[in-house]
């Protein structure tokens, strides 16, 4: 063997090592994903644009020209939304993608490098298979393949999110902090983590809690820095975290058809000269002030909170709500019903996890931050979306666990239908 085959032999062996059947089938996997993305952005060129995703268009537009981060038609600065997503967009614009479908695309690419992710995460807490499976229920989910097509920010959160679970079960605090905080601002409720993962996770570790929190610090610093000296009252990392409570605590969305929902015609119009800061805040008293005058109402509005974020309860509306977000209708429609029979896997892979005395706080640390802000804001599809990689990733512990017993059935069932009519089985006893 000459020398160039034995260097090309040894380099097929750590290729191999490398890149086993594992990734390959991921590979594949990802491939089948990003199809059915592409697919899902060309049938939602016909969806009206509006609302958020609107905002986030136009507003990264405004970045991308070099005007910075102004509200849409004047010249006023805005943390109305965490800036993660617009400057996706605002870099998608800069190479010439600048078009809804273009950033559809963008959405494409990243919800596939996020069920890449939800496979490595089902590997590294329970097994190959695990991996393999959650990353094909994340590949096909409607939920998650529509929300990834909406132009709205869930697309790149979700890629964070897993990526920071990830860093959580590898006990890697910098990584964790850095991820949590990209997270942080591209959605705002991830600063909940924080609590719900880094400190429940090394809260016996002061040093790597200390590290995880202070890359976290590091990583929001910048732009939270820009909110303090714009803006009139103190802007952490968005003015909507703040104005979200006029319409979750009105008499809209506490009595009638919208409980547990979400309205914007509780808000009230802005003060003349006021800021942005200052009329969310505005916002924010409004409805902290109804809660507190109507808390004997508040627990019925829970419960429809939570029945809304599971998405068991006045369903319709909830596709529809859905459609106004940019999410396809039949898409969202058959998701939900998916997802029922995913929460009940769920279930039995939390118990299955517990039993094999497997990672589970990486797991339920989602799980707890969504219901947390459900109940504190209110109940939609969308915030749940921080929990579907992780209801992947507990499903398919329990189809991987149930598949032995389930094949065997298979197996004999065959066995048994391959029989002619009138066959004797012939049990042989000896040497019993």
């Amino acid at each position: 063997m000459s020398a160039g085959d034995a260097a090309a032999a040894i380099g097929g062996a750590a290729y191999a090592q490398v890149v086993g059947p594992f990734h390959r089938r991921l590979v594949l996997v990802a491939v089948a994903a990003l199809g059915i993305r592409l697919a899902a952005a060309v049938s939602a060129e016909d969806f009206l644009v509006q609302g958020d995703a609107f905002v986030f268009h136009h507003v990264a537009q405004g970045v991308a020209d070099g005007q910075g981060f102004h509200v849409l038609g004047g010249p006023a600065p805005t943390a109305e939304h965490p800036p993660g997503w617009e400057i996706m967009l605002a870099a998608a614009d800069l190479v010439g993608a600048n078009g809804y479908f273009s950033h559809r695309l963008l959405g494409t690419l990243l919800g596939t490098m996020t069920v890449v992710l939800i496979g490595l995460l089902g590997r590294a807490v329970a097994t190959p298979a695990v991996g393999l499976l959650a990353a094909a229920l994340a590949a096909v989910h409607p939920l998650l393949w529509s929300a990834d097509v909406s132009l709205m920010s869930e697309t790149l959160y979700g890629a964070f999110l897993v990526g920071a679970l990830l860093a959580a079960h590898r006990r890697s605090p910098l990584a964790l902090g850095a991820l949590l905080g990209l997270a942080a601002l591209t959605r705002g409720e991830a600063l909940a983590l924080v609590v719900l993962l880094v400190v429940a996770l090394f809260w016996r570790q002061w040093r790597a809690m200390a590290l995880a929190v202070g890359a976290f610090v590091l990583v929001l610093a910048p732009w939270t820095v820009r909110n303090l000296v714009t803006f009139e009252k103190p802007v952490l990392i968005s003015n909507n975290a703040s104005g979200v409570w006029a319409g979750a605590n009105c008499p809209s969305s506490y009595y009638g058809d919208v409980i547990g929902s979400w309205r914007f015609q509780c808000y009230t119009a802005p003060h003349p000269g006021d800021d942005e800061s200052e009329h969310f805040a505005r916002q924010r008293d409004q409805g902290v002030d109804y809660m507190v005058d109507n808390l004997g109402r508040l627990p019925a509005v829970m419960v429809a909170r939570l029945a809304r974020l599971a998405d068991v309860w006045r369903v319709e509306q909830a596709v529809f709500i859905a459609a106004q977000e940019g999410r396809l209708t039949r898409a969202t429609r058959w998701g939900i019903r998916l997802e029922w029979m995913v929460y009940l896997l769920a279930a039995a892979g939390i118990v299955i996890q517990r039993r094999r005395r497997g990672p589970l706080l990486v797991l339920l640390a989602p799980i707890a931050m969504v219901v947390l802000v459900a109940l504190a804001t209110y109940g939609s599809t969308r915030f749940r979306y921080a929990a579907e990689p992780v209801l992947c990733v507990l499903a398919a512990v329990a189809v991987s666990a149930a598949w032995p017993r389930l094949r065997t059935r298979i197996t004999q069932f065959h066995v048994a239908s391959s029989r002619k009519p009138g066959t004797r089985v012939i049990h042989d006893n000896r040497g019993q």
